[in-house]
């Protein structure tokens, strides 16, 4: 069972992986696909939680995704809020 499970945590993290290198590919003037793929980066870190994923996993991930450079307030706030505090 635990087998399966850590499988299981392993293909979340490779698909929030995956899904984190799409949200920065997005083009910064494409507000609403923007705001879509964070809404689904959201709902897949919340379901890591289920697969004891920790905090320093998600941040590794998180880390290794390109800054956007900002134009505007609607820009930075289409950023999901989990990445945008990592820098504080």
């Amino acid at each position: 069972m635990s087998d399966q499970f850590d499988s299981q945590k392993f293909e979340l993290l490779a698909l929030l992986s995956k899904e984190c290198e799409r949200y920065s590919l997005i083009p910064t003037s494409d507000l609403q696909q923007r705001r879509e793929q964070k809404s689904f980066i959201n709902g897949l870190m919340t379901a890591s939680r289920i697969f004891n994923v920790s905090y320093d996993e998600l941040n590794n991930i998180i880390s290794t995704m390109t800054q956007p450079k900002f134009e505007s307030l609607d820009e930075k706030l289409a950023v999901p809020t989990y990445i945008r505090n990592q820098s504080r």
